[in-house]
């Protein structure tokens, strides 16, 4: 029987670019962030809510089919990362601008999650490199 920690180790020995694991773990941890900045940024909470209901859903199951063996997958994580850090990197912006204070708890939520996209669109971009590469 192997272990968690001998999967990972083969993973990592057949695929030494694949960085699912840890965009797996950025999507869930921005689904988190998502809902806790729901409570926080009254200005955006509609925004918040729909995202909150479907995309948290589907970030969470985009994140839970995520593998090594799956280009597709590994495309839309791409896409939804950049797309997410685009928006939400222009709501920082915008709250900056109007509250001109990086202390303010909307904009470092809104800072917050377009940090986690933009670090999720590297990894994901290094990862479909990879599998441009041939090499997987």
């Amino acid at each position: 029987m192997t272990t968690d920690t001998e999967k990972t180790l083969s993973l990592q020995a057949r695929h030494p670019h694949y960085y699912g694991d840890l965009i797996r773990k950025q999507l869930f941890f921005a689904a988190f962030v998502i809902m806790i900045a729901a409570l926080v940024d009254a200005e955006l909470r509609s925004f918040y809510l729909f995202v909150g209901l479907f995309g948290v859903v589907g970030f969470t199951i985009l994140a839970g089919i995520t593998s090594p063996e799956k280009r597709g997958i590994m495309f839309i994580d791409v896409l939804i990362s950049a797309f997410m850090f685009l928006i939400f990197e222009y709501f920082a912006i915008q709250a900056y601008a109007r509250y001109e204070n990086f202390s303010d708890s909307v904009f470092f939520f809104r800072q917050l999650i377009a940090v986690i996209y933009l670090v999720t669109l590297y990894y994901g971009t290094k990862t479909m490199r990879y599998y441009d590469d041939g090499r997987i």
